[in-house]
């Protein structure tokens, strides 16, 4: 079927089109709200800014096909193969993109608040400054896996409250990327970029975080119980009322961090670097200080009952109204 008599059909009434060959067609600017394009093979397609809110696409072939600035508002693309397609500056809000395939898509500029991620593919895609806002894209065992980011670009991404639960998110690129909010519970983010990310009230308990970049990154108030950041690089991040209980920290570079009021309770902190850190009012009963580097720091009114210290480096740190690990409080 060609574009024309597609439009004119369209234009008839006519709004099912299960399975249609169009490949190739050329489709540039064209009205097809609501349309059923269901398994319809679009390889090549040229949809350029083309209206298709509502439209069915579920399982619809979109191999390389020109999607940019194409408006998908609430489209059922479940299962489609969106492979190597361009999405650029495409808007997919509240899109339903269960199980779908966009590996090595470009979705530079996409707007996907609010879309139902759950099963997607997203291997090699580029999602740079794309909005994923509220998105969902979460584990669900009974249901779907998480979606699929390997090797996927989120540089400066907007991801403010995600749901990226158990998702498999190692060494993507998350530099400069908003997470405030999102829920990162028993994700995948080793060897992850995050640097100077945003991750502001983020939930992230038993989160792997093992070797990532979390340089200069906003971590207030997150919640990172049980996390794994051994490895990590957390040079001037700050971490100011996170909590962090039975955290495993070792060989952490936390050099200048903030973690003023943060709750390490049962952490281990062994052979991490913190010096000149901002421990202010923190919470470490019962932390593992083994070999720990605190030259410098500042432990003003910290709480270190029972922590293990008998190995740490305290050159010059600043224990002024510190609980000592006897219960004694240092003056």
């Amino acid at each position: 079927m060609n574009a024309n008599e597609l439009l004119k059909r369209y234009a008839d009434g006519e709004t099912k089109f299960t399975e249609t060959k169009l490949n190739g067609v050329n489709l540039f600017g064209a009205d097809l709200i609501g349309i059923d394009l269901n398994k319809a093979d679009l390889r090549n397609a040229i949809l350029i800014f083309t209206y298709l809110s509502r439209a069915t696409l579920n399982k619809a072939n979109l191999i390389s096909t020109n999607l940019s600035g194409a408006n998908l508002n609430q489209a059922n693309l479940m299962s489609a193969n969106l492979h190597d397609a361009d999405l650029h500056g495409a808007s997919l809000q509240g899109a339903d993109l269960r199980n779908a395939n966009l590996t090595l898509a470009d979705m530079l500029d996409a707007n996907l608040m609010d879309a139902d991620l759950r099963g997607a593919d997203l291997s090699g895609a580029n999602l740079t400054g794309a909005c994923l806002r509220g998105a969902n894209l979460r584990e669900e065992k009974r249901g779907y896996a998480a979606a699929i980011l390997r090797g996927t670009n989120l540089h400066k991404a907007d991801l403010r409250g995600a749901n990226l639960t158990g998702a498999d998110l190692a060494k993507v690129n998350l530099s400069g990327a908003n997470l405030s909010e999102a829920t990162l519970r028993g994700a995948d983010l080793s060897g992850a970029n995050l640097s100077d990310a945003i991750l502001y009230n983020a939930s992230m308990s038993d989160t792997n975080l093992g070797g990532a970049n979390l340089k200069a990154a906003n971590l207030m108030n997150s919640r990172l119980e049980r996390s794994n950041l051994i490895d990590a690089e957390l040079t001037d991040v700050n971490l100011s009322g996170a909590v962090m209980a039975d955290a495993k920290l070792t060989r952490a570079k936390m050099n200048r961090a903030n973690l003023s009021f943060a709750r390490l309770i049962r952490a281990d902190l062994s052979r991490a670097n913190l010096r000149g850190a901002n421990l202010t009012e923190a919470d470490l009963v019962d932390a593992y200080l083994a070999r720990t580097d605190l030259t410098g720091a500042n432990l003003n009114k910290a709480n270190l009952i029972r922590a293990e210290m008998s190995t740490t480096n305290m050159m010059g740190a600043d224990l002024r109204d510190a609980v000592m690990p006897d219960g004694t409080i240092n003056y």
